[in-house]
């Protein structure tokens, strides 16, 4: 199902005091969105002005961040981790909304802010918007982004090195140390004779 695009980044239409700063496509309420970007949730509610309900998305560590706006209801919290593919809200007309067909103006707004806090143009994403819910897309993203796996893996990660380090113990404590002298005592006897040997040798040629 394609939505059809009734803003552009940049545009500005009669009711804007200023370019528009994200891309509105036009939907009915409750259509499923689905996150573009593997990132970190935050969820805000800007009540009846603004966008209303909104998801932001925070990936690339947390430097960029993708905004869902005007949504229904929400199926994320804040601080949740989401991949690209999974179901983060529903669409809605939260906010401030206004419709040149008459309707209630449901629609999504997508947004793209940079880590300086600068909205970007997000065209980038307007084909996964499109086919979000087309079975083709993306459902899931089994490699993580790096900056995710280790907010994730943090925790398992520090308790394996213990548990590596608790082997290693382990293994030290094994060792059969008797063992080892008799393969010190051998070494050093096969040094002693081989010196005698050559010690002969040097004594027969002066």
């Amino acid at each position: 199902m394609a939505y059809k695009i009734t803003s552009l980044f940049g545009q500005q239409e009669g009711f804007r005091t200023k370019g528009h700063s994200g891309i509105d496509f036009a939907m009915q309420d409750g259509e499923k969105l689905k996150a573009v970007e593997d990132g970190v949730a935050e969820v805000l509610n800007f009540g009846d002005s603004n966008c209303g309900l909104t998801v932001k998305i925070k990936f690339n560590g947390g430097d960029d961040q993708v905004i869902y706006g005007h949504l229904s209801d929400t199926v994320v919290h804040t601080g949740d981790i989401v991949h690209k593919g999974d179901l983060i809200g529903y669409s809605g007309h939260s906010g401030h909304v206004v419709s040149s067909s008459g309707g209630n103006g449901a629609h999504l707004h997508l947004g793209l802010k940079d880590g300086d806090g600068h909205f970007q143009d997000p065209s980038q994403y307007i084909e996964d918007i499109q086919n979000m819910n087309n079975p083709n897309f993306v459902n899931h993203v089994t490699e993580k982004t790096p900056e995710i796996q280790d907010k994730i893996d943090i925790s398992s990660e520090s308790s394996g090195i213990f548990e590596q380090v608790g082997e290693l113990f382990d293994t030290i404590q094994l060792i059969d140390y008797s063992f080892v002298v008799q393969i010190i005592q051998q070494s050093f006897q096969f040094l002693f004779v081989h010196a005698s040997f050559l010690y002969d040798i040097i004594a027969c040629i002066f």
